[in-house]
């Protein structure tokens, strides 16, 4: 099957980090799915402490959850395009705020608040 073109309203749960989400997301006919959702093509700072990770990049990755936290808080609608499955099983989104034209995904790497997914 391929899932490339599908797009579906969605409701922010919780920001996990600057490139993954917890959403609700509406398939339609009634039927809605809960889960853990990545954003396609883009790699955040992690906020996590592991392994190579600097306080630097933590810092960062603090203070760009803390921005999307407010500015899309919990219960805020996206329309999502999903394409497949990335390495962790989670399914890989492009999120559009609902009247833009602008992806979020595309936002954050124009604004080097994240890098290209290498």
């Amino acid at each position: 099957m391929n899932y490339a073109n599908n797009r579906y309203k969605a409701k922010v749960i919780r920001w996990v980090d600057g490139d993954t989400v917890d959403m609700l997301v509406d398939l339609g006919q009634g039927v809605c799915i809960k889960g853990r959702y990545r954003l396609a093509g883009i790699d955040a700072p992690e906020i996590r402490k592991r392994a190579g990770v600097t306080q630097a990049e933590k810092s960062a990755g603090l203070a760009l959850l803390a921005s999307l936290d407010a500015e899309f808080p919990t219960g805020t609608l996206f329309t999502i395009s999903t394409s497949k499955q990335g390495k962790f099983g989670r399914y890989l989104v492009v999120m559009y705020p609902i009247g833009s034209q602008e992806s979020l995904n595309d936002r954050l790497l124009n604004d080097g608040l994240a890098k290209p997914y290498q």
